[in-house]
């Protein structure tokens, strides 16, 4: 149970994290021979997706794991969390405007920001944010799809030279702030570039790391 309540703390503890970053310049792109298509990063259309899931907190402790499912419907976003055993410890659905509707949440998960903060991180790594897309490229020739939203802040979207991507977030408000690193990609035309494995680190020393490892994915608008 102790691992459980840090897991639910993750995402409300990174609200005192306080690093101001801002985003690097950006050149413009230099020839190449393949475009850069930003939506690739991202999955096409309406999927299941299942992770094992570990954490760890900035101070070093963690280690403890769920199951997470995700169901991707368009803008909106379905998601839990089970034990290993099947247990549902936490059910919420967050529509295309944002809205959030909890279905279930056992304790420790029923903490007012759990669900908000959950669902903002999970449709991070799985839908293109909203605003205004500029390309170009960083000083390390690493080509960018750069958003920028109404809010105010901006989410780098970058290519690696192992085929998959990373991403960086800067915000306003410091707190929100994400950094995430796709490992072993593979590309087709349905799935876009889908990893095996995902990192999403909350800086500062308040902040965690997730770490997910994919289990299955389906594609649910072709049955």
């Amino acid at each position: 149970m102790k691992r459980l309540v840090l897991l639910s703390c993750l995402l409300v503890l990174a609200a005192c994290a306080r690093e101001p970053r801002r985003p690097p310049a950006l050149a413009p792109l230099q020839p190449v021979s393949a475009p850069l298509t930003c939506n690739d990063f991202f999955p096409q259309g309406d999927w299941q997706y299942v992770h094992a899931i570990r954490f760890r907190l900035a101070s070093g402790i963690g280690g403890g794991s769920v199951i997470g499912i995700v169901i991707l419907h368009g803008q909106s976003i379905q998601s839990a969390l089970t034990t290993v055993e099947g247990l549902t410890l936490f059910e919420a659905r967050a529509d295309s405007r944002g809205g959030i509707q909890v279905v279930r949440a056992l304790p420790p998960f029923d903490s007012p920001h759990f669900a908000e903060n959950l669902l903002k991180d999970i449709r991070l790594l799985f839908i293109p944010p909203l605003g205004i897309v500029k390309q170009g490229q960083l000083a390390d020739r690493a080509r960018v799809c750069r958003y920028e939203t109404a809010n105010g802040g901006t989410a780098d979207l970058m290519e690696t030279r192992d085929g998959c991507w990373r991403l960086h977030t800067y915000n306003p408000d410091p707190s929100r702030n994400r950094s995430v690193r796709a490992y072993s990609c593979e590309y087709t035309s349905e799935s876009g570039l889908m990893p095996s494995q995902l990192e999403l680190i909350a800086p500062g020393s308040s902040g965690y790391t997730l770490n997910l490892r994919l289990i299955s994915a389906q594609r649910l608008d072709q049955q």
